[in-house]
């Protein structure tokens, strides 16, 4: 029998497709386990060597599946067993089901966004709100599953790391080259001031793979530190030197959760990564900054209206001051799933000297520390979800 766990980026293959590939392993060692990579727009292009760290038995590249598209003729090692399943983990859920029909093999899919097709054997949801989204959406109770989040499960497989310093802190400048060039200044600002602080104080920054070595380089020489303040630093080996002489280690992203269980406080930008920084129990500062409204990202076409030439910065300024004056919700994900103060939210003019004022403000404050580890333990999405997912995908296959 074959799995086909078809994926499309980094952070999906750490998240969804490694819970998954391990519990499959785990129970059900006689089945050939392959991993099929399908173009997506936001790949870093270390997906297969990703793919690898995991040994499965066969992985299929983006090229190969390209060709599937085109010619039809399979990706290599895929298709050798009489019976299988495919099941959809990041990227277009269409892509995977046409290798299940191609294959003759059962579909199934899973992610945070809502999607059925009639093809589909099951869908799995990681919360009651998607759920009754994919049954609105013609599935029907007995082909929608709620399993729970697999991010969880992936937290769940890094043991804690020994990190020396007091306090810890998680330093996050996003994944995306466009704001993270402005973001680097801002957190080497933040760790300098609160360095001078902190005497006994670590730094690290989970380092995006996504990010290109211009950005991380233009970043810390400071090019853009008029966007949001900052400092510029200098780069020796896997640290940024600030002015005052203050560390920030440079650390593979891949890693972040074991920092993530083990850290004291974290500083980030709104995005998964709340999500999983509040699975790990570690209370952070998310920051949405409007100090330059035109550098902010928006979906659809409050994103495009900054191409237009000539007015389109305006126009996008004046797309994201509405936008953020209708954000009543909470930004951090943490503080939306659980209804309660957990992460501390600062929108606004953003500066260094601001973020370090807060960071220093809960450090200092012991009782609230506690209190919001305690909420996010209590809250937090729980290990499961890929236990869930594969003993439901076999129970099709023992009837």
């Amino acid at each position: 029998m074959e799995a086909i766990l078809v994926s499309n980026g980094p952070g999906e293959l750490y998240t969804w497709v490694k819970p998954i590939l391990k519990e499959l392993k785990q129970n059900y060692p006689e089945i050939d386990i392959s991993i099929c990579l399908i173009p997506c727009q936001f790949a870093s292009g270390d997906e297969y060597k990703i793919a690898q760290e995991f040994s499965p038995k066969n992985i299929s590249s983006v090229k190969e599946f390209m060709k599937f598209l085109t010619t039809g003729k399979l990706p290599e090692g895929l298709g050798k067993s009489k019976d299988g399943f495919v099941i959809s983990l990041g990227g277009n859920a269409n892509f995977a089901i046409k290798l299940a029909e191609k294959l003759n093999y059962k579909s199934y899919y899973y992610s945070f966004n809502p999607f059925w097709n009639k093809k589909l054997t099951r869908a799995f949801a990681h919360d009651e709100k998607r759920l009754k989204k994919m049954k609105r959406l013609a599935a029907k109770n007995n082909q929608v599953l709620l399993v729970g989040n697999l991010v969880a499960d992936a937290v769940s497989l890094e043991e804690n790391i020994e990190i020396s310093g007091n306090p810890k802190i998680l330093l996050f400048a996003g994944s995306r080259n466009l704001h993270s060039i402005s973001l680097i200044p801002l957190i080497i600002g933040v760790a300098d001031i609160l360095g001078q602080n902190y005497k006994n104080a670590s730094f690290i920054w989970p380092v995006s793979g996504l990010l290109s070595k211009e950005t991380i380089e233009q970043g810390i020489a400071g090019t853009s530190k008029d966007v949001l303040g900052g400092m510029s630093g200098i780069q020796q080996d896997n640290y940024i030197i600030s002015p005052n002489g203050i560390k920030i280690e440079m650390l593979n992203e891949q890693k972040r959760y074991a920092y993530m269980k083990s850290a004291d406080l974290a500083i980030t930008i709104p995005g998964t990564n709340t999500l999983e920084l509040g699975i790990s129990g570690l209370p952070a500062i998310v920051i949405l900054p409007v100090n330059k409204l035109e550098h902010i990202p928006l979906e659809g076409l409050g994103q495009w209206l900054g191409y237009i030439p000539l007015v389109g910065k305006y126009l996008k300024r004046y797309s994201v001051k509405l936008f953020l004056d209708g954000l009543k919700i909470p930004f951090s994900l943490p503080n939306r799933f659980s209804g309660q103060d957990l992460m501390l939210e600062l929108k606004g003019k953003i500066s260094p000297e601001r973020v370090a004022e807060q960071a220093i403000k809960l450090l200092n404050n012991k009782s609230e520390m506690i209190r919001r580890r305690e909420g996010l333990k209590a809250t937090m999405p729980k290990a499961g979800a890929a236990h869930k997912i594969v003993e439901s995908i076999m129970s099709d296959f023992d009837a």
